[in-house]
């Protein structure tokens, strides 16, 4: 089926996309347990759960196939032991290693074929899950060959390649998601954000705002919490507060803080001052922006009626612009995009690929995945599932 390019206005609960079927697909991925791996292993890196320290989800890279296979999975075990976290992270990408966290420690994977590279037994903090009403293990993060967490007993630095321990500071305990450029570590702590250096991990300032996510760019640090807070990357001094109460990732881009707020609005805020630059409040509940240099894309969540796959074009000094939308089932997320697709969970369809301009259902591996970040690489895309199944799919 071919998204709908009109978008409407609907009344009562259901999702304001006309289109009123599920997406069919062109291809649908089989599930496939014995595959030997990528012969040629994907180029390019998806560093953060959300790709960048921007939180933007895309990636400038194409997936080189319409009809992908499974090319390995893994078994992760999530056992949670005593802690109250349950599952396994989202995933990170970088030097042909694949790297996530459960409740009882941080796990990497070869991305040629899914062998278990190395393991460390520690306790990753516990961050809300944007999907669920349950605690996940916050993610890592990848800068410089190496993997940095927030652990319950402090922040940790990891070397890639063979998980040797760089560096732990232990002077405060982490408290939410790492946001991470070459030279500097920021992280949520039950003291407020604080700023590391990468390299043997001084604290080097702590700032006055709370929250578990973070996001960065040009010199100022966004801060999700209660509240959204700007600071500034060099100093830690507040440069703005808004009371919007961001639900998940705040997004930047070319100036802007996109914001996902618990009232289901989609708000655009200047990155200098916070002022409100536009709003999307005339639909039900849109989530998980995903924001590329042309486009927004994000979900429609109603509540008891299914859920809508939106994307809209991104435009000068105004609101974004629908260009088309899908439905789905209930729930789900748009979790990823690159230059030729974008990548949607659904609780009981799994994940689906759209053409980024007219919404075509390309492809879809039926999995019973929740919304886990993807990591989209240049010829291939690795995700988990809470249970802690990795999956990468690609052409070869």
């Amino acid at each position: 089926m071919v998204a709908t390019g009109t978008v409407a206005s609907v009344a009562g609960c259901s999702s304001t996309c006309p289109d009123d079927g599920a997406p069919d697909p062109s291809h649908t991925v089989e599930p496939g347990f014995d595959n030997p791996g990528f012969k040629t292993v994907p180029d390019g890196s998806w560093p953060s759960p959300r790709f960048d320290a921007a939180n933007t989800s895309y990636a400038p890279v194409q997936m080189k196939t319409t009809t992908p296979s499974v090319r390995w999975h893994a078994d992760i075990s999530t056992t949670s032991g005593d802690s109250e976290i349950t599952g396994a992270s989202a995933v990170v990408v970088a030097d042909g290693t694949v790297v996530l966290t459960t409740a009882t420690g941080v796990v990497a994977l070869s991305l040629r074929d899914g062998t278990e590279q190395w393991r460390r037994d520690l306790t990753p903090v516990a961050v809300p899950s944007v999907v669920d009403i349950v605690d996940e293990p916050a993610p890592p993060v990848i800068a410089n060959s190496r993997v940095f967490l927030a652990t319950a007993d402090g922040i940790a630095a990891f070397e890639v390649a063979d998980g040797t321990v760089a560096w732990r500071n232990t002077d405060t305990a982490g408290a939410g998601v790492p946001a991470v450029t070459d030279d500097a570590l920021f992280v949520p702590t039950t003291d407020g954000v604080a700023r590391f250096a990468t390299d043997d991990g001084r604290r080097q300032w702590t700032a006055t705002a709370n929250g578990t996510r973070l996001a960065m760019v040009d010199d100022t640090v966004v801060v999700a919490g209660e509240e959204i807070v700007a600071v500034d990357a060099a100093t830690g001094a507040v440069q703005w507060r808004r009371s919007d109460r961001p639900g998940g990732y705040p997004v930047l881009s070319d100036g802007t803080v996109y914001v996902s707020n618990t009232y289901g609005d989609l708000l655009g805020r200047s990155l200098t001052d916070g002022t409100e630059q536009w709003r999307l409040d005339n639909r039900r509940s849109l989530e998980f922006p995903v924001v590329t240099p042309e486009s927004v894309y994000a979900i429609e969540r109603p509540g008891e009626a299914a859920s809508a796959t939106f994307a809209f074009d991104r435009v000068d000094n105004g609101p974004p612009e629908p260009r088309w939308c899908s439905e789905i089932n209930l729930g789900g997320a748009v979790t990823a995009a690159a230059d030729d697709a974008v990548f949607t969970f659904q609780p009981d369809d799994g994940l689906t690929a759209f053409t980024t301009r007219f919404g075509e259902a390309v492809w879809q591996y039926p999995a019973e995945y929740q919304a886990v970040s993807l990591a989209v690489l240049d010829g291939g895309i690795v995700g988990v599932s809470p249970d802690g199944t990795v999956v990468a799919l690609g052409g070869e």
